[in-house]
């Protein structure tokens, strides 16, 4: 039964790491690349202006940061304390990674996350005209 419970708690890991902290680390990192480009291209653009940006993007940017560093240490924490769980946590990380890779690109996604993070703050006509254009 110790047997079982083990491959359980692998199970656990592997599960965490692909479906919880893969998508929030790579939404952290996006925020710093992805994300930021795409809010500089819209004020570049006129469809925000850079105050309402640089008031809201780097409270995002270090909110995603804290969150990421807990799961990160949570995940962490939880795979080493068993043998061999960091093979669990890093298979669920490198195929969470693979799979929710499109968190890091420029698509629809980053269009939607643009307009949760700024809403009300920017010209809809312009960006409904430019995600025309640009999708």
């Amino acid at each position: 039964m110790d047997d079982f419970g083990i491959l359980i708690i692998y199970a656990a890991i592997a599960a965490f790491s692909f479906f919880v902290a893969a998508p929030i680390l790579l939404n952290a990192i996006s925020t710093f690349g992805v994300q930021k480009q795409f809010a500089d291209d819209m004020i570049s653009k006129g469809i925000i202006k850079e105050s309402a940006v640089k008031e809201i993007q780097p409270k995002k940017q270090i909110a995603g940061i804290i969150i990421a560093v807990i799961v990160l240490a949570a995940l962490l924490f939880a795979s080493f304390k068993i043998d061999f769980g960091y093979i669990s946590m890093a298979v669920g990380l490198l195929v969470g990674a693979l799979r929710f890779r499109h968190i890091v690109q420029f698509n629809n996604l980053t269009v939607k996350r643009f307009q949760s993070t700024y809403q009300g703050q920017y010209d809809t006509g312009k960006l409904n005209e430019y995600v025309k254009k640009t999708f």
